[in-house]
C-alpha cells in the first residue's frame, strides 16, 4: 500500500505546473530602462562590450527578437507598457503628449495643488502625477503585497519625469532630475516632503558646485572601437560639434530654461542616476531584513544624445561604452549589498531609433527622406481651405497622427464630416514617403492579424487622446519639425526592436532565446517571480524559455 501511495504522489508532484510559485522570491528586483536603446547596437558594439552590459548579455537569459507591438514606440508609452504589460489602448499613453480641448497636454501634467512638483522652497506652479494612467502595473501590484512585517518598497529613479511616473504607476515612488536644480525631486502626489534619503544624497551630490564637466572618450588610445563610418559626421546633426574633449558649463547659464541641458546628455548623468539608484537600494535592503524592493532605473542620456546627434554618432557610441563600465560598477556594489541569491536584474529599452535619414541618402538608402511638418501641413491645409473653406482645420502633428479643429470638426454634418477626412487622407498619401492614412474609427474598426503592422497601429489608439487622422509613412522617412537630427514613433522594426535580458544568479542564466517575444511579457514573468498578482489588465505569456525542468 505504501507503495502504491509513493507512485501517487511521485505522479501528482510531476504534474504540477513548471511554473510555480517561488517559495522564497528574491528581496531585490532592478529593472534597467535604457532610453532608445535599439537592439541593433548590441550587434553592432558587442565586440567592444566589456563590463556590466556583456556580463549581463553573457550570463543573463537574453531573448534576442523583443519587438514592441506599437506603432508609435516612445518614451511614455514604453515606460508604461513596460510597467502595465499592456499597450496604449489600455494603458491610455499613446504618446508623450496629447490634445485636450485644443489644449497640448502631457502624460503626467496634473495641474491639482495636491500633485505640485517639489521644488527647494516648497512647490513649483506645475504639477505631476500617474492621474492619466488608466490601468495598474507590476509597481501597483508589489506595493499591495506589504505587510506590518515586511516592506515592499517600488521606487523608479530617472532624468525624465514621464519615465519615472509610467514605471512608478499609481502607488509606487518616482524620483526624477529637477531641470531648474539638477537634483533629484517628486511631487507632492507620491510624498508631502522628498524622503531623508533623497535630501541626504542631493546634499551630497550638488550638481550647481560642478562649474564644468567633460567628457572623455571611453577608450581614448583604441582606433578599433570608435571605427564606424559617420562616427564624426556633424553634417545632418542638430549641434555642429561634438559634446567630447571640451568643457561643458554645469549649470549652462545660456539656457535659463533648462539649465542642466548639458549635464543630461553626458554619462555623468547616467552615473548620477545610477547612484541615487545605489542610495535607494541601501535604504530599503540589507542581509538583516526581510524588506523587498522593486526598483526602476530609467536611464535617458542616450536618448538625448540620440536625438541631437543621432544613433551612429561619436555621442551614443561612446554613451554605451561608458554605461557599460557603470553598471558592472553598480552591479558589484549591489551584490555587496544583498547578496547574488536575493536579486533579479532585467535590462531592456523603451524603444528604439532610426538613423539620420540624410546619412542614409548618402549611403544609397534614396528613399530614405525627412518631411518638413510645417509643409505638409500646410499643403493639406491649402486644400482644405479651397473645397471647404476650413481655415487651419489640421492644427499639430504629434507622433504619427493629425490633430484637427476639434470644434470646428463637430460642426459639420455626417456628409461633409465623411467628405473632409477623405480629402485629409488623400492628400496625405500624395505626399511621397506616405504609405497609408485612415481616418480614427475606421482604423479601429479595421479586422488586423495580430502582430502585423496594422494591427500594432491600432494599439497605439487611445480615443480622446489620439488625432483624428493616423498616418503610416514608409521605412525611413520622418515627419518633423526638426531640420537635422533622428528620431523614433514609427512601426518599424528599428523603432520596435530592443534587448531584453533577465538575470536571476543561479536560476535564470546563460541562454539565449531568439523566439519572437514582447517587452509587455516582462512585468506578469516578474510578476511570477516576485509571488505577486499580474497587471490586472495584462493578457501577456509569461516569456518563455525561463521555467523548464533546467532552471527548475
Amino acid at each position: 500500500m505504501k507503495k502504491y501511495n509513493v507512485a501517487f504522489l511521485c505522479a501528482f508532484f510531476m504534474c504540477i505546473p513548471l511554473v510555480a510559485r517561488n517559495v522564497r522570491p528574491p528581496r531585490l528586483t532592478v529593472v534597467l530602462v535604457v532610453d532608445q536603446f535599439a537592439y541593433h547596437y548590441i550587434d553592432k558594439l558587442y565586440p567592444h562590450l566589456k563590463y556590466g552590459l556583456k556580463y549581463l548579455i553573457d550570463h543573463g537569459v537574453c531573448f534576442t527578437n523583443a519587438n514592441y507591438p506599437s506603432g508609435q514606440p516612445g518614451t511614455a508609452g514604453g515606460h508604461a507598457s513596460l510597467n502595465t504589460g499592456v499597450t496604449a489602448d489600455y494603458h491610455g499613453f499613446p504618446s508623450n503628449a496629447w490634445y485636450d480641448d485644443g489644449k497640448k497636454v502631457t502624460c503626467d501634467e496634473d495641474s491639482s495643488e495636491d500633485a505640485r512638483v517639489i521644488s527647494p522652497d516648497g512647490v513649483y506652479d506645475y504639477g505631476r502625477s500617474a492621474k492619466r494612467l488608466m490601468v495598474d502595473g507590476l509597481s501597483d501590484q508589489c506595493v499591495l503585497q506589504r505587510t506590518p512585517d515586511s516592506d515592499f518598497a517600488v521606487y523608479s529613479v530617472s532624468g525624465k519625469s514621464r519615465s519615472a511616473i509610467g514605471t512608478a504607476g499609481w502607488m509606487g515612488k518616482p524620483l526624477w532630475i529637477d531641470p531648474q536644480t539638477g537634483q533629484f525631486t517628486s511631487s507632492k502626489a507620491y510624498f508631502d516632503v522628498l524622503p531623508a534619503w533623497v535630501q541626504e544624497f542631493n546634499e551630497n551630490h550638488v550638481t550647481e558646485n560642478l562649474g564644468s564637466i567633460t567628457w572623455k572618450p571611453m577608450y581614448p588610445l583604441s582606433p578599433y572601437a570608435y571605427n564606424f563610418f559617420n562616427i564624426n559626421n556633424y553634417a545632418f546633426t542638430r549641434a555642429q560639434k561634438t559634446l567630447l574633449n571640451k568643457p561643458l558649463a554645469v549649470p549652462n547659464l545660456e539656457n535659463p530654461e533648462n539649465p542642466y541641458n548639458l549635464f543630461e546628455k553626458t554619462p555623468q548623468a547616467n552615473q548620477f542616476i545610477l547612484d541615487c539608484s545605489l542610495a535607494c537600494i541601501k535604504e530599503h535592503v540589507s542581509r538583516k531584513t526581510r524588506d523587498r524592493l522593486l526598483l526602476w532605473i530609467c536611464l535617458s542620456p542616450l536618448d538625448k544624445v540620440g536625438h541631437q546627434f543621432g544613433p551612429d554618432s561619436m555621442e551614443a557610441i561612446d554613451m554605451i561604452y561608458h554605461l557599460d563600465k557603470q553598471l558592472r560598477r553598480f552591479m558589484r556594489k549591489t551584490l555587496r549589498i544583498i547578496g547574488k541569491h536575493e536579486l533579479i536584474f532585467a535590462l531592456t529599452a523603451d524603444h528604439g531609433v532610426m538613423p539620420i535619414p540624410e546619412l542614409l541618402r548618402e549611403q544609397g538608402m534614396t528613399k530614405a527622406q525627412r518631411i518638413d511638418r510645417a509643409e505638409f501641413l500646410g499643403n493639406m491645409n491649402s486644400v482644405l481651405k479651397e473645397k471647404h473653406s476650413l481655415d487651419n482645420f489640421i492644427v499639430a502633428y504629434k507622433g504619427q497622427e493629425l490633430v484637427l479643429d476639434q470644434a470646428a470638426l463637430d460642426e459639420l454634418d455626417s456628409a461633409r464630416h465623411s467628405a473632409v477626412l477623405d480629402d485629409i487622407r488623400l492628400c496625405a498619401l500624395k505626399e511621397p514617403g506616405i504609405k497609408n492614412a485612415w481616418a480614427l474609427n475606421p482604423l479601429i474598426k479595421l479586422p488586423t492579424q495580430p502582430h502585423t503592422l496594422e494591427d500594432n497601429i491600432k494599439r497605439q489608439i487611445f480615443k480622446g487622446r489620439s488625432g483624428s487622422v493616423i498616418i503610416q509613412p514608409y521605412p525611413y522617412t520622418i515627419i518633423t519639425h526638426w531640420k537635422k537630427g533622428a528620431t523614433h514613433k514609427t512601426p518599424y522594426n528599428y523603432d520596435t526592436h530592443v534587448p531584453l535580458v533577465i538575470f536571476y544568479p543561479g536560476k535564470f542564466e546563460r541562454k539565449y532565446v531568439r523566439q519572437r517575444v514582447s517587452p509587455l511579457q516582462l512585468p506578469n514573468t516578474l510578476a511570477e517571480l516576485l509571488n505577486v498578482p499580474k497587471p490586472s489588465a495584462s493578457t501577456c505569456e509569461i516569456l518563455p524559455e525561463l521555467f523548464d525542468p533546467e532552471y527548475k
